[in-house]
């Protein structure tokens, strides 16, 4: 199979499971726990995440009028971003690194205009829960403040065949979202080394969700 029929097919994969999202979002109880600090649609900022919990800034950030997202431009790409799409999130496709200076550039554009920016932090393809350094450097060279986003379902399913082994909540269960404090980046911070405290945020976020429970 070429590399074009994969990505329609993984696209019209992606469709299903936004209409999958959509019905699934009908049952949910939704609580968000955030820092009085985030200043929704006052603020442009930079969000981080685990991969294999997008679903739940998705489902919980869907109402922020100008947001972008970062994916990955393969296969795999297309089944985020036409769901992200239809949630309308405008889509950027391109590389988390640092040296990805296309996607990058692209980002820093729409920061400028006031969007939002949002990525899993261990995407496109891993390794899981490792942060890479392209959304630590977006927010310190824009001196956006960069905002960790967690959570965690009551009930759910694992893709278990995925490297991220993806989430999904289940009908009729309750999701708790987790926003953290703004965090800003000084121009003097290693980024290198900063990914070490942004993963320990993220997982302590996930691990704070699940505390509701």
């Amino acid at each position: 199979m070429s590399d074009e029929k994969k990505r329609k097919k993984y696209r019209k994969y992606g469709i299903m499971l936004y209409y999958l999202i959509r019905l699934i979002m009908l049952t949910l109880k939704v609580k968000v726990i955030k820092s009085p600090n985030f200043q929704e649609n006052t603020e442009s900022y930079v969000f981080g995440f685990w991969h294999n919990k997008l679903v739940i800034p998705t489902m919980v950030m869907w109402y922020i009028e100008k947001k972008v997202v970062l994916a990955s431009p393969s296969k795999d790409g297309e089944l985020i971003s036409a769901p992200l799409e239809k949630f309308g999130f405008k889509m950027v496709r391109g590389s988390s690194g640092e040296n990805s200076t296309s996607s990058l550039l692209s980002l820093m554009r729409y920061l400028k205009n006031g969007y939002s920016i949002g990525t899993p932090l261990d995407g496109p393809k891993g390794p899981m829960y490792k942060a890479k350094s392209g959304m630590l450097y977006l927010a310190q060279k824009s001196g956006k403040s960069f905002i960790p986003i967690g959570g965690a379902y009551k009930s759910k399913w694992i893709l278990s065949k995925t490297w991220d082994k993806l989430q999904i909540p289940k009908p009729f269960t309750t999701i708790v979202c987790v926003i953290g404090d703004p965090l800003h980046i000084n121009k003097d911070v290693n980024i290198e080394e900063f990914k070490e405290e942004i993963e320990e945020r993220l997982n302590k976020i996930d691990k704070e969700g699940e505390k509701y429970f």
